[in-house]
């Protein structure tokens, strides 16, 4: 009987710890869900931010664009090799932010969109290009993006 009611006690007494461990992992998964969904939330406001910003980018190499085209001292053809580039900077620029190695797949994705064998001819024109212009291509990044998009601007203003 001394047995029985030990046994019965070791029970009462464990169901009583994993009754108490199994609310506090409860309360723990709550507070994980808070987190979880205010991190959801912020997450959306950057992504947001972010393709703000990658629009303005794009509004402000079409308009340099426009002008060095206005201008008339740009080389007209290297201003249509770099312009799909340019018309499609926030796709470029949002695909580049999800991690290395995107740039280049992003802009073949757009180059081969726009016409076929286009890819080639911009990688022709980056490999016979300055250093900086090359640099930017291999870093394949979200900073290479923005370099290169600025150095192909700025060596068709000097010509």
């Amino acid at each position: 009987m001394v047995f029985v009611l030990i046994v019965i006690a070791i029970f009462v007494a464990v169901s009583i710890y994993f009754f108490f461990k199994a609310e506090s992992l409860q309360r723990e998964v709550l507070l994980m869900k808070r987190e979880v969904s205010s991190a959801k939330k912020e997450n959306k406001v950057y992504i947001e931010t972010v393709a703000i910003i990658g629009q303005r980018y794009e509004d402000i190499a079409k308009k340099k664009l426009n002008s060095l085209r206005e201008n008339g001292n740009a080389d007209a053809k290297e201003l249509d090799l770099i312009a799909p580039m340019i018309n499609n900077y926030a796709v470029i620029f949002t695909d580049s932010i999800n991690g290395k190695g995107k740039l280049q797949a992003a802009v073949k994705k757009v180059y081969e969109g726009f016409q076929k064998g286009s890819y080639k001819k911009l990688a022709n024109h980056i490999s016979q290009s300055s250093t900086e212009v090359k640099r930017a291509w291999s870093s394949n990044n979200i900073n290479g993006c923005i370099v290169l998009i600025e150095a192909l601007m700025q060596k068709d203003k000097q010509k």
